[in-house]
């Protein structure tokens, strides 16, 4: 109901036909490499640790396009190809390594009963952090200078 009670008027959308030549049908038909999307890794971001110290706020624009860029080029892979990879893929057991305050942001946010954590390597020390559900990569924490999970060299 409009204001004043009045019911309100439906507007009729006249039927379009059909540009010639415009593609239409699913989306797996029209988006390059989506055949197998089913397989390759995606990415959500409803879960990033806003309120935490590895938030994305503070990320510099130019930093935030070339980790987009990356993430791009990894949704080429599958999981299994992501594994796979030197570096760029990690898969910890928790708590493991994982800093003090990193527990303490998993335990705020609820998620303190987690068993394994995922990370992506970029360059130097940067880190993305998340939970791999499936081919969904559940990004939670950017880290910029290896805080997350620091690395002790053996032997020292």
């Amino acid at each position: 109901m409009g204001k004043g009670g009045k019911p309100r008027k439906s507007l009729a959308v006249p039927k379009a036909p059909v540009r010639e030549g415009k593609r239409t049908g699913a989306p797996a038909s029209l988006l390059d490499r989506s055949g197998n999307s089913h397989e390759r890794v995606s990415w959500r971001f409803t879960h990033v640790d806003h309120d935490g110290p590895w938030g994305f706020g503070a990320m510099e624009p130019s930093v935030l396009c070339e980790v987009l860029r990356k993430l791009a080029n990894c949704e080429s892979m599958t999981v299994n190809e992501l594994r796979n990879t030197w570096r760029l893929f990690k898969e910890y057991d928790l708590p493991g390594g994982l800093c003090r305050e990193a527990l303490e942001r998993l335990t705020v946010m609820g998620w303190d009963d987690m068993t394994k954590l995922h990370r992506l390597e970029f360059t130097g020390t940067q880190r993305l952090y998340g939970f791999l559900d499936g081919n969904i990569f559940h990004v939670v924490w950017w880290d910029p200078n290896h805080e997350v999970w620091p690395y002790t060299k053996r032997n020292t």
